[in-house]
């Protein structure tokens, strides 16, 4: 819900504006609903930017946590000039995980798809979910089967895989790396930044950090934190490390780090939960270690540097914008989409 081009959602946002201009190529009429102070590029790509506060984000909320919907809210002010923008489009998208979406669906006169962008998170937005398919089979799609996992309640026809998407045109190969390593995402307690920080420590190597400051943090030494890159900034730290580390501490719907490090030929070494265990085919583009061990995640970088950085390339090959596009499409459908 933070302005898009903010970095405020991570991947999402990343997806978003490599999806847009791709449908609007291909013949699409596609308008993005989104946060004011959002910078939408792409020529053909309709910005309709809406006023309002943020809600807390999902991700630090507590599974029972209460559902809060405000009047002066960004997401209800979307959510209301999505109602008033339907009738120019076939499809109304919304990329979210939030209680008001799926409690709206019902009230447009157009088609309301969701593509889900985080694992189950509050038990309220759940059973909203888990309504709105037995009373409409409404058209849900993830971004892995990890993921979706995280939602037992719904039937495996309900689920529709459209993993992310990296810009291979950006996020280029280098076949020699420096003696370093790097870490990326949203710098908030999820993300278990600390983690790569004490195996970075334990390799005696020094540790590349970028993304957004959420929280207050204590940089050690040989920890050098970068602040919040545009990719071409982010390619150059990907592709100058030996291997990339990906520590979250709660399932990854995705990990548009991975593919994105891998891109440049630099191996993964990640948790095995969520989307990176999905993505990171362990011995071949990176190694998977179990989730907290800080310990593995030191021997998967001495094993990790062995791998041939070709072989990593040509895994991140496969999840290219093109390919997302494509995925899409075949779930959507039809020949316009509003995205908001």
């Amino acid at each position: 819900m933070g302005p898009i081009g903010s970095g405020a959602a991570g991947g999402v946002e990343t997806h978003l504006l490599g999806l847009a201009p791709i449908l609007v190529a291909r013949g699409y009429e596609v308008g993005v609903v989104a946060p004011a102070g959002s910078v939408i590029p792409g020529a053909g790509v309709m910005a309709f930017l809406v006023p309002g506060k943020p809600s807390a984000s999902a991700t630090t909320s507590r599974r029972r946590s209460p559902v809060e919907v405000r009047s002066d809210g960004v997401l209800e002010n979307m959510w209301e000039q999505a109602l008033r923008l339907q009738n120019r489009f076939d499809v109304v998208v919304g990329i979210d995980h939030d209680w008001l979406a799926f409690y709206l669906t019902p009230f447009f006169s157009k088609p309301v798809a969701h593509w889900i962008t985080i694992c189950s998170a509050i038990e309220e937005v759940d059973r909203m979910i888990k309504r709105r398919w037995r009373e409409q089979k409404v058209s849900l799609a993830f971004y892995t089967a990890a993921q979706a996992a995280t939602y037992p309640f719904l039937p495996p026809e309900a689920i529709h895989l459209l993993y992310g998407g990296v810009d291979t045109g950006v996020f280029q190969y280098n076949a020699q790396p420096e003696d370093r390593l790097c870490w990326a995402g949203r710098i908030s307690p999820e993300k278990g930044l600390e983690d790569a920080i004490a195996a970075a420590q334990a390799l005696g190597m020094p540790l590349d950090v970028c993304g957004r400051l959420h929280d207050k943090f204590d940089w050690p030494a040989g920890t050098v934190y970068h602040g919040f890159l545009g990719p071409a900034a982010l390619q150059r730290r990907f592709a100058g490390a030996r291997a990339t580390l990906v520590t979250p501490h709660w399932i990854e719907a995705f990990g548009n780090v991975a593919i994105e490090s891998m891109a440049c030929g630099t191996p993964v070494v990640a948790y095995d939960r969520g989307g990176p265990a999905e993505i990171v085919e362990h011995g071949k583009s990176g190694i998977l270690v179990p989730q907290g061990d800080v310990a593995g995640l030191v021997g998967g970088v001495r094993a990790a540097i062995a791998l041939d950085r070709r072989v990593v390339q040509a895994r991140a090959a496969e999840f290219s914008f093109a390919r997302m596009a494509d995925r899409f499409e075949n779930w959507i459908g039809g020949r316009h989409a509003i995205i908001g």
